[in-house]
């Protein structure tokens, strides 16, 4: 075997690096002004050759933003001598696409030990972070089908419950100042006579907007669900008794004073409703909505259309 001594070995794995390399790699001066770069960089670049980019800065091909936070980045390695080790940087470009890099960079010594630049490499990871940002969306699809009802498009009572239990879990800590919730209960009056005289179809149809009716007549603080075939939830925050009386009421008023058109037929639709409010002293949900579900009975038996509490 032939030897090759030292300096050709350093020739040797120089140029495989600049010419092979499918990470880019370059050094700066103080300046972060170019004075090495693989072909691999030269080409991100856009240039033809090494000797196209010497002295240039990321200033000359990329937009001020993505260079400005470089350069501060350089300068930050050059006083300190800490490098920097894997953080994507994010280079949107003049036609709107994103590009993502995992990027490196270090301080540049001389033989002497003294810093004289940086110098850095970073590897195209879009098709990465593409497939995660495509999983995190299908992610966050599928806990909204999973917390969100088909027809009305409320959440479902799966998230209803969940909900009820992350505020009994805050309130229950809230100190002595009255600070509560309430839960309303809502059934919608005589849907069954809908759906016999008009079909199924309609009855989905009055639901639908009994649910646009509900969150048209809330806060933007209250969250609504629909729980059951023709049964709806309102959670109000920060909400007594007293208050929530008087909010459920306008809500109810609201979808009585909103005839809703059926088979071509203007049709009142009505609602009863039950109010249940939080008391720390007594935490369990399932009572909580019992009271609720009694009060929504009352309602329905003292002639409905009517708010109880």
């Amino acid at each position: 075997m032939t030897a090759i001594n030292k300096d050709e070995i350093n020739k040797i794995v120089l140029e495989t690096i600049r010419d092979y390399s499918s990470d880019t790699v370059y050094f700066k001066d103080l300046d972060s002004k170019f004075i090495w770069n693989s072909l691999g960089h030269v080409q991100q670049l856009g240039a033809s050759s090494p000797d196209d980019v010497y002295g240039k800065t990321d200033f000359d091909y990329f937009p001020k933003d993505f260079a400005q936070a470089a350069r501060e980045t350089e300068l930050m390695i050059i006083a300190t001598g800490q490098p920097m080790l894997n953080v994507i940087e994010e280079l949107v470009l003049d036609d709107g696409t994103t590009k993502y890099y995992m990027a490196s960079k270090y301080p540049l010594f001389d033989k002497g030990g003294k810093i004289i630049g940086t110098w850095g490499s970073s590897k195209d990871v879009t098709e990465t972070k593409t497939l995660e940002r495509e999983l995190q969306r299908s992610y966050m699809e599928m806990e909204h089908l999973v917390r969100v009802d088909n027809l009305s498009g409320l959440y479902n009572r799966k998230y209803f419950y969940e909900t009820l239990e992350k505020y009994a879990s805050v309130y229950s800590e809230v100190k002595n100042d009255g600070s509560t919730f309430s839960v309303v209960l809502l059934d919608v009056d005589d849907l069954t006579v809908i759906n016999d005289q008009f079909g199924q179809q309609n009855g989905d149809l009055v639901l639908k907007t009994i649910a646009d009716l509900l969150q048209q007549s809330t806060r933007k603080a209250d969250t609504c669900f629909r729980i059951g075939g023709d049964e709806f939830a309102v959670v109000l925050p920060a909400t007594d008794k007293t208050q929530a009386y008087g909010l459920v009421k306008q809500t109810v008023n609201f979808i009585a004073g909103s005839p809703i058109e059926v088979d071509g037929q203007r049709q009142k639709i009505t609602i009863s409703a039950g109010i249940a409010t939080f008391d720390k002293d007594e935490p369990d949900i399932s009572k909580l909505l019992s009271v609720a579900e009694r009060k929504v009975n009352k309602s329905k038996r003292e002639g409905k259309n009517q708010v109880s509490f």
